[in-house]
């Protein structure tokens, strides 16, 4: 069984994604603490794992003595999960090869449309680029929440998607990474989830129910602030 190591940062809505699949998975792995906040993420040591220089990283080791393969991107990291435990707590992609690509379709309109937009470099790099003040950026982060929020909710609304979770009553890889981005958009950027996106609202209740997702908020991470 492969051996894991997950690189990651409290904060991180990615890498709350991969603790909440290696939570629902029951996979035991060990954490590297990477400090984004004083950019340790930058620094030599872990771009020679991750040239992006993004979080996570999830290092997986086979025991051949060949060294962990590292992988670099979360949704890649989710379906190596997937692929490598198959027999491991619960299965995160359904079935049906339709509802695999319903899945796959909301984890996209999450990582590749909304959470990139918002995220600390792009934001970053709208101060440094074009002088936009901290009003500006939350505007910004703001306006992409709704808009790929609305998306979601779309989806999983016109097209009768939607019971307990994203996609039915069965925890899928969406659910996985709606969380963090939901948590983006309420507690960072003023979101109001209940007004703005009923089902959403919902569904987000009762993923918030979910053991294994409490214990993935980021205030519950030993690298967290502690007040």
């Amino acid at each position: 069984m492969p051996q894991l190591t997950l690189y990651g940062y409290y904060k991180s809505s990615c890498t709350t994604r991969l603790r909440i699949a290696l939570a629902l998975k029951k996979i035991e792995y060990t954490t590297v603490f990477i400090d984004f906040f004083n950019k340790e993420h930058r620094g030599a040591a872990y771009a020679a794992i991750n040239p992006n220089m993004s979080l996570p990283t999830l290092a997986a080791d086979e025991g051949d003595g060949q060294g962990p393969v590292y992988i670099t991107q979360s949704v890649a990291a989710l379906e190596y999960l997937e692929e490598a435990f198959p027999d491991n707590g619960v299965h995160l992609l359904p079935n049906n090869a339709a509802d695999r690509a319903r899945v796959r379709s909301l984890v996209e309109v999450v990582v590749a449309d909304l959470q990139p937009r918002q995220a600390a470099q792009t934001l970053e790099k709208l101060g440094n680029d074009f002088n936009a003040n901290q009003d500006q950026k939350v505007k910004w982060a703001y306006d992409w929440c709704i808009k790929e929020l609305q998306a979601y909710e779309t989806l999983v609304t016109a097209t009768g998607l939607a019971g307990k979770y994203s996609v039915g009553d069965t925890l899928t890889l969406a659910d996985v990474c709606l969380v963090p981005g939901i948590q983006n958009a309420v507690e960072r950027w003023g979101v109001d989830l209940d007004k703005d996106f009923p089902a959403l609202a919902k569904i987000y209740e009762n993923l918030k129910a979910v053991p294994e997702v409490q214990g993935a908020h980021w205030s519950q991470q030993p690298d967290a602030p502690k007040e």
